[in-house]
């Protein structure tokens, strides 16, 4: 996590708490739990104790109670990526699953470091949560769907990648899975990773989305660093 990070800057709490948006999406690592890991939404705030995670695919239990917890997003107002260290403090089953995540008192902030980009032609796929409200006075009607999208890389470094897609529905902040397949001597070999939606620019043909890699096997970030090499 802290590799990403290159100036650490500690923020105050409302700094936090006013970037902070509904539905806005967070990769959060449970310490001893890497199943667990992967890209959660926003469901509220209560002020000065505690962030709201909706969790549908999670399984509640007491296991989770207290558990450490890395957060890790992107917030607009601010242009950087951030990240701060929780825990769980409680554990909600209705109307759907969801966790409340002690509010944390700093966060640490910075740019991404800048690593020279390979022009790629790769086409991907994309798997992420959309949630949609069918009453937005009413919590409860909050329903979280996943998606696949087919969308092509047009460039990448180690560190991320630029995106083309059709879809308008992907927004700064949000996290996504990625797969896609290089060739490395001949060999063909599928990279699995997850991202977070940096930046996002309306173009001619769709939109061009700006992604950030947050988790990758090593073996992965072996063979796409040997492919970036052959085309920078």
């Amino acid at each position: 996590m802290d590799q990403a990070l290159q100036a650490q800057i500690q923020l105050p709490i409302p700094s936090l708490e006013d970037s902070l948006r509904l539905g806005q999406s967070l990769h959060l690592e449970f310490e001893g739990l890497p199943a667990l890991s992967g890209g959660y939404h926003l469901w509220g705030i209560c002020p000065n104790q505690s962030i709201m995670v909706s969790a549908p695919q999670l399984e509640l239990s007491d296991q989770l109670l207290a558990i450490p917890v890395k957060a890790r997003l992107f917030i607009e107002q601010l242009d950087s990526a951030c990240a701060f260290r929780t825990t769980v403090t409680d554990l909600c089953a209705r109307p759907s699953p969801y966790l409340h995540i002690e509010m944390p008192s700093n966060m640490v902030t910075g740019e991404v470091r800048r690593n020279n980009r390979a022009n790629i032609r790769l086409p991907c796929e994309l798997r992420y949560f959309d949630s949609r409200t069918l009453d937005p006075t009413h919590i409860t009607q909050n329903i979280m769907t996943q998606k696949i999208l087919h969308a092509e890389m047009i460039d990448a470094s180690i560190c991320g990648c630029r995106i083309h897609t059709t879809a308008n529905d992907l927004k700064v902040g949000d996290t996504i899975i990625m797969a896609f397949e290089i060739r490395i001597f001949g060999i063909l070999q599928t990279i699995d990773l997850s991202a977070i939606i940096r930046s996002r620019k309306e173009t001619k043909e769709g939109y061009s989305l700006g992604a950030q890699f947050l988790e990758m096997k090593d073996c992965h970030r072996i063979a796409l660093s040997s492919y970036l090499l052959k085309h920078c």
